[in-house]
């Protein structure tokens, strides 16, 4: 990784790091999903700033590229990510279903007595 890349990276790092933080300050973003952005901005800014630390961690599971390890990196946390937020939204939609039949039935009890 050329020095240039690797300020590029840190710089990258950085911003989104306060991106992060300033769209869970406005109420934008979940302080329980902001974690996982925040400790990638981390990751990015230790790998922009130890280049061979990646690597050394590749050749650890057995990859012979860098690059590889990257991309089998990232279909992994993406593939993590999409599976919680899948049981978030299975969660939530259990939730509507109960509110839509407490609603209905707080309705008929009031249709009731009128």
């Amino acid at each position: 990784m050329t020095f240039v890349t690797q300020v590029l990276a840190a710089i990258f790092a950085v911003v989104f790091f306060a991106y992060v933080i300033r769209l869970v300050s406005k109420g934008k973003l979940s302080l329980r999903y902001s974690f996982f952005w925040l400790a990638l901005s981390v990751v990015i800014l230790i790998a922009a700033i130890f280049p061979g630390f990646i690597g050394a961690i590749g050749e650890l599971f057995g990859f012979v590229l860098t690059t590889n390890f990257v991309y089998f990196l990232g279909l992994f946390l993406l593939l993590a990510f999409s599976l919680m937020l899948s049981v978030v939204v299975t969660k939530q939609a259990a939730c509507i279903k109960n509110l839509t039949q407490r609603l209905a039935i707080v309705e008929k009890e009031v249709q009731d007595r009128c």
